[in-house]
C-alpha cells in the first residue's frame, strides 16, 4: 500500500462512516479515524472526542478535537485534527500548523480561567473545559498534538513552561500515521547490520548454561548508535513493547534527558537498560563466552522504549551521547514454538515495575485466537458477502489488506471486510462488559476494562468462544454502535461514552428479554422497539449521572465508581444483588 492509497482509504472510510449515520459530518469521522489510529497503536490511551472550534477572530480563535488525561503522569493530551478536503495528498504550511498549536493552547488557557461557566452543558467540549478548570493544579504537562491527512514538514515547537506547567508539541501527519500503522505486519523482519550501517559492533557475554529454548546475552550498547537505530526504524523496534513511549515529559524521561546533559558518564550506572529479543544474530566468538555482535535480525525492544526514544530525542537535539552506554539483555529464541507467548511473557515481566498494557501481550491467548478463527469463517446472513473482522493483534486488518497483491483483490477484501465491521479486542471487551452490567468498569477506560474482562476470561466467568458466543458478541457490538448513535443524536453533552455504557447495562438489567441477540445478528440491526427503549433509558441515565450524591462531583470520575451504578439501580426500584451466579449460557450443548 502506498501513502496515496492510505490517504484514499481514510477518505473513503470517513465518507462511509458519515453516510452510515455514525458521525454528523465527514470531518467528525476523520477526527475519530485519525485519533483511533493513535489509540489503537497505543500512542495515547482512552481518547475522548470533544470537538470545539471558535474562529470568530484571530486573537480569540480556539480549537480542540479530542483529549486524554493520564492521571498517573498528570498529563493532559489535547488533540487537534485538521482535515484537508483535497482528494489528493495536500501539504500544510508551517504557518497553518503553528496557528493550530496556538489555538489549542488558547483553549487550555481559557478553560483554565473558567470558560466552561459560559458554555452550554450540551457543548461537546463542556466537560473538558470544566475538568481543566477543576483539576488545573494536578496537570503538570499539556501535550498538544496536531493530526492531519496532509503532509506537514514542520519540526514541532520546543517545549515551554508556563506557571509550572510544561507544554510539549507533536505532529502526526498522514505520512507518520501511515508509517505507524503500516509496520504492523513487519514485526521481527528488520535486519540491522551494525558494522556496515553504524560502523560498530557490540561486545556481549553469552549465558554459559545451554538451554533448548533460547540463548541469552548481556552487554552494553553505545547510546548514540541506539538513538540512530531508533531514528531510522522507529516504531518497528518496539512493536512488542507493551508500553509505547509517550513523549510527555514525565519524571522518567526528564531524568534520562538530565543525565545525558549533566552526567553522561553515569548513564550506565543510573539506567536499568533495555531488554531485547531477536530471531538470530551474526557474531564472532572472542573466547570465554564473549562475542562481538555485528548483525541483528528481527530485533525488538520489549522493555526500554522510553530509554530508547528519549536518547533519540537527545540525539536530534544534538546532545553529546559519546559517553552514554545502555545496559542490554538480548534473548535469541531457538524455536518458533510458542515464540509469541514467550516474547509476551518477557515483555510482561520486564515491564512489571510499571503500568503494563494488557491488550498488547494478550493477542495470542487461545480465547482471542479462537475469536479470530470464528470471524474468518462466519459470514453475515445477507445477500452481500460480508463478515466481521476480529482484530486480535494491532494493525491486523491493514496487514491483511496489504497482503492482497492486486488492486482487484484489495477491492474484494474491502468489500468482504468493510472497515466499519472491524472489531478490536478492546471494543469487544467494552461491549461485553456493558452486557455483563459493569458500566463503571467500562467508564475507567479501554485498558482497565480490558484487564478486568480478561480476568473474567481466565476465571471462566466468560466462556471459551463458540459460534453462538461469537454471533452474540457481534450482536452486542451492533447494539453498542446503535446506542452510541442514539445518544449522539440526543445531544445530551460530553458524557456520551458514560451514557452509552450505563444505558446498555441498564437495558440488560431491566429489559433483558427485549434484547434478542439472535434477532440482532440475523437482522444486523436492532428493531424500532429496542431503539425507543434505549432512547428512553439514555435520558434516565443522563439525569442520573449528572446528579451525583455530592453536588459538584466530577461526572466522569463519578461514573467510574460502582456506587454510581448501584444508585442508578436503586433509583429504578431495583435491589442490589450480591454474589450473583454467572451462568455460562454459551456452553456447547452436550
Amino acid at each position: 500500500m502506498t501513502l496515496e492509497d492510505f490517504h484514499a482509504m481514510i477518505s473513503e472510510d470517513a465518507r462511509a462512516e458519515h453516510e452510515a449515520g455514525r458521525f454528523r459530518t465527514t470531518e467528525e469521522a476523520i477526527e475519530a479515524i485519525l485519533c483511533g489510529y493513535l489509540e489503537d497503536e497505543q500512542v495515547i490511551s482512552d481518547i475522548e472526542l470533544s470537538p470545539y472550534q471558535k474562529t470568530s477572530s484571530t486573537r480569540q480563535a480556539m480549537m480542540v478535537s479530542a483529549h486524554a488525561f493520564d492521571e498517573k503522569n498528570a498529563t493532559l493530551s489535547l488533540l487537534t485534527v485538521k482535515w484537508e478536503r483535497s482528494s489528493k495528498l495536500a501539504k500544510m504550511s508551517r504557518n497553518d500548523a503553528n496557528r493550530i498549536f496556538k489555538m489549542a493552547r488558547r483553549f487550555y488557557r481559557n478553560a483554565k480561567a473558567g470558560m466552561y461557566k459560559e458554555m452550554e452543558e450540551t457543548d461537546t467540549a463542556f466537560t473538558l473545559a470544566q475538568m481543566i478548570y477543576e483539576r488545573q493544579s494536578f496537570i503538570s504537562t499539556v501535550r498538544i498534538l496536531l493530526l492531519s491527512n496532509a503532509i506537514i514538514d514542520l519540526e514541532p515547537p520546543s517545549d515551554s513552561e508556563e506557571e509550572d506547567t510544561v507544554f510539549s508539541y507533536d505532529v502526526w501527519d498522514i505520512d507518520r500515521i501511515f508509517r505507524l500503522v503500516g509496520q504492523g505486519g513487519n514485526t521481527g523482519e528488520n535486519e540491522i547490520n551494525l558494522t556496515d550501517q553504524y560502523d560498530c559492533s557490540i561486545c556481549m557475554m553469552k549465558m554459559q548454561a545451554d538451554h533448548q529454548k533460547y540463548d541469552c546475552y548481556v552487554g552494553m550498547f553505545p547510546g548514540e548508535v541506539l538513538a540512530r537505530i531508533y531514528d531510522e526504524y522507529g516504531q518497528q523496534l518496539i512493536e512488542r513493547n507493551v508500553r509505547s513511549f509517550l513523549q510527555a515529559k514525565n519524571a522518567v524521561n526528564k531524568g534520562i534527558r538530565d543525565t545525558v546533559k549533566e552526567e553522561p558518564e553515569m548513564f550506565m550506572a543510573y539506567n536499568n537498560g533495555i531488554s531485547t529479543v531477536a530471531s538470530w544474530i551474526k557474531a564472532d566468538e572472542l573466547g570465554n563466552g564473549a562475542v562481538s555482535v555485528h548483525s541483528l535480525h528481527g530485533w525488538q525492544i520489549v522493555n526500554g522504549g522510553q530509554t530508547t526514544a528519549s536518547l533519540a530525542n537527545a540525539y536530534k537535539a544534538s546532545l553529546d551521547l559519546s559517553q552514554v552506554f545502555v545496559p542490554i539483555k538480548l534473548t535469541i529464541l531457538k524455536s518458533g514454538h510458542n515464540k509469541d507467548q514467550i516474547i509476551a511473557h518477557i515483555s510482561k515481566y520486564a515491564n512489571s515495575q510499571n503500568k503494563i498494557t494488557m491488550s498488547d501481550f494478550s493477542a495470542n491467548t487461545p480465547w482471542h485466537v479462537e475469536m479470530e478463527k470464528l470471524s474468518r469463517r462466519i459470514w453475515v446472513p445477507s445477500r452481500k458477502r460480508i463478515r466481521w473482522f476480529y482484530e486480535r493483534a494491532r494493525g491486523q486488518y491493514l496487514v491483511e489488506f496489504n497482503r492482497q497483491n492486486t488492486a482487484a483483490r484489495k477491492k474484494s477484501f474491502r468489500e468482504e471486510n468493510p472497515k466499519s465491521h472491524v472489531i478490536t479486542k478492546t471494543l469487544a471487551a467494552k461491549c461485553m462488559m456493558c452486557a455483563m452490567q459493569k458500566p463503571y468498569i467500562v467508564s475507567k477506560g479501554s485498558e482497565t476494562n480490558f484487564v478486568k474482562f480478561m480476568e473474567s476470561v481466565e476465571s471462566k466467568k466468560v466462556p471459551f468462544p463458540n459460534e453462538r458466543y461469537y454471533k452474540h458478541t457481534v450482536a452486542n457490538v451492533i447494539l453498542f454502535d446503535k446506542c452510541d448513535r442514539i445518544v449522539k443524536n440526543l445531544q445530551l453533552g460530553d458524557y456520551k461514552a458514560n451514557v452509552v455504557a450505563y444505558t446498555i447495562a441498564l437495558a440488560y438489567r431491566l429489559y433483558e428479554d427485549e434484547i434478542d441477540l439472535d434477532k440482532i445478528w440475523a437482522k444486523q440491526d436492532i428493531d424500532e422497539k429496542l431503539e425507543q427503549l434505549l432512547e428512553k433509558l439514555a435520558r434516565i441515565v443522563w439525569e442520573h449521572i449528572t446528579h451525583p450524591i455530592i453536588e459538584g462531583t466530577n461526572v466522569t470520575q463519578w461514573c467510574k465508581r460502582e456506587e454510581c451504578w448501584n444508585l442508578l439501580l436503586k433509583r429504578q426500584g431495583m435491589e442490589i444483588a450480591s454474589g450473583e451466579v454467572e451462568d455460562n449460557e454459551y456452553d456447547e450443548e452436550a
